[in-house]
């Protein structure tokens, strides 16, 4: 089979994460697979796992920017000249675009729901869906028939979204916990609290900063790592409120990591503050695979990765006595963390790229057999 992914672009995100995996299945299992997406950081590394990629393209935010269509032509004649059997979208600037250039070539697309649309007038007038919706949890499934309604949608089929876990099972071997925590400058007995995410409000990383500051004043050996880039003025405010709280000692931030098995190797509980509804969460799931006793917000997909709460403490989204009390129970009972870390490992088999591979291919084939 013949595959075209679709995306905005090629840069460090969670829907690049998403198709480099999936197109990685895909390869193994013998299909030709094609992306297209404007020129980022990742373009080689898929170039190198044999990938085709188109990413002399414009990078678009607006369905209505002249320059996408402009690139309409382009997309026209990749359909055609590689043959691709089926497109997969993954934005809704490409859910558009390929709307278009499928009416002139005649085969099905898709679209992966990797986030909480707004109901948008355009998203009313012109759907641009494809012939089937693919969401990434059962969280992400209601909330699109919440937004929008089922009746104006297509069927929608729930993947769960999934990561290679021998691969980052395999980094994780190869990373010496005892020498990573000394390059962080922790001592064995300090108890490391890791946040891996992008650093923008939406990620409550404020709201972790002062739930830590509340647990350190008794949890002396406690240390936060934070880990990931971002917002510059939004970085620059977490800087600031450390410093407010006089812990700049105990709270490292460690910049864009892009070898997250060091931070995952060198931490003892992962924290998922986000104050978004976040319909998946990656980084959980990276947590989960490192066994790590897991916190997250009661926030969107975050409930549902950690199985309401037998996989891992939820607290009050934006609540940071809530969250401080969860860092509590963490550091006064060993016990739970061991509990829970074993809770989030075998948790984490459910989401394998395998079985992410096998659902969409399923989707795939039945989208190519209704064709009229």
């Amino acid at each position: 089979m013949k595959i075209l992914h679709l995306v905005n672009h090629l840069n460090t995100g969670g829907i690049t994460t998403y198709v480099r995996t999936l197109a990685a299945e895909q390869v193994k299992a013998g299909h030709d697979v094609f992306v297209w997406g404007s020129r980022g950081i990742f373009s080689e590394d898929l170039k190198r796992m044999g990938i085709t990629v188109f990413d002399d393209v414009p990078r678009c935010k607006s369905e209505l920017s002249p320059r996408l269509w402009a690139a309409l032509p382009k997309l026209i004649h990749v359909f055609k000249k590689y043959s691709i059997d089926i497109a997969h979208t993954h934005t809704r600037v490409t859910q558009v675009l390929a709307a278009v250039a499928t009416f002139f070539v005649k085969i099905p697309y898709v679209s992966t729901a990797h986030m909480f649309y707004k109901r948008r007038l355009g998203r009313r007038l012109f759907p641009c869906w494809g012939k089937t919706i693919i969401a990434i949890s059962q969280t992400m499934r209601q909330g699109l028939i919440d937004i929008f309604g089922a009746k104006n949608l297509p069927p929608i089929t729930v993947v769960l979204n999934g990561i290679d876990i021998g691969k980052l099972r395999s980094k994780l071997e190869k990373v010496d916990r005892e020498e990573i925590r000394k390059s962080y400058g922790y001592r064995p007995d300090d108890i490391v609290v890791l946040s891996l995410s992008r650093l923008i409000p939406v990620k409550g990383v404020h709201i972790l900063i002062d739930a830590f500051a509340i647990v350190h004043r008794q949890v002396l050996g406690m240390r936060l790592l934070i880990a990931g880039a971002g917002d510059p003025g939004y970085t620059q405010e977490l800087k600031n409120r450390v410093s407010e709280l006089g812990l700049e000692d105990v709270v490292f931030f460690a910049g864009n990591e892009t070898a997250i098995e060091k931070p995952l190797k060198a931490a003892d509980i992962f924290i998922a503050p986000y104050l978004w509804p976040e319909a998946f969460g990656l980084s959980i799931l990276e947590a989960m695979v490192a066994g790590l006793p897991l916190v997250g917000s009661n926030s969107g997909g975050i409930e549902e990765l950690l199985a309401q709460g037998s996989r891992g403490l939820l607290f009050k989204r934006e609540d940071a006595a809530d969250l401080a009390r969860c860092l509590f129970d963490y550091a006064r009972d060993p016990a739970l963390r061991l509990r829970m870390s074993h809770a989030a490992n075998e948790g984490a088999l459910d989401y394998s790229s395998r079985k992410m591979y096998e659902g969409i291919q399923k989707v795939y084939e039945d989208a190519i057999e209704d064709l009229p």
